[in-house]
């Protein structure tokens, strides 16, 4: 990945991991206390994981939380969920699947 490849062209960033922690809020416990850690994530896309998930921290903020592949999609599918079993999928034959319904792909 050409992030990793860059962090080691000695530019002095340095890459951790950490556990989400389950006080209030969002924390990541690493060598130091992440309290309330800027994400990097695309644009409106906002989130905060599960305590006990391994995040990855890149000079104070999260650049992800560690997930298993979803074996259920296939490459180039994307699923959104939530821990309380909302899940929006969208699929390569055009179809969006919300918590289960699925809606056929726009009319063009």
């Amino acid at each position: 990945m050409w992030l990793t490849r860059k962090l080691f062209e000695g530019s002095g960033v340095r890459l951790h991991s950490g556990r989400v922690e389950e006080a209030g809020g969002f924390s990541v416990q690493g060598e130091s206390l992440f309290k309330e850690p800027e994400q990097l994530l695309p644009y409106g896309l906002m989130s905060v994981a599960e305590a006990g998930k391994q995040a990855v921290m890149l000079d104070g903020y999260c650049a992800g939380v560690a997930g298993a592949p979803d074996s259920g999609l296939q490459a180039g599918e994307t699923r959104l969920y939530s821990s309380g079993g909302a899940e929006i999928c969208l699929l390569n034959d055009g179809r969006v699947v919300i918590n289960g319904q699925a809606f056929g792909p726009k009319e063009g």
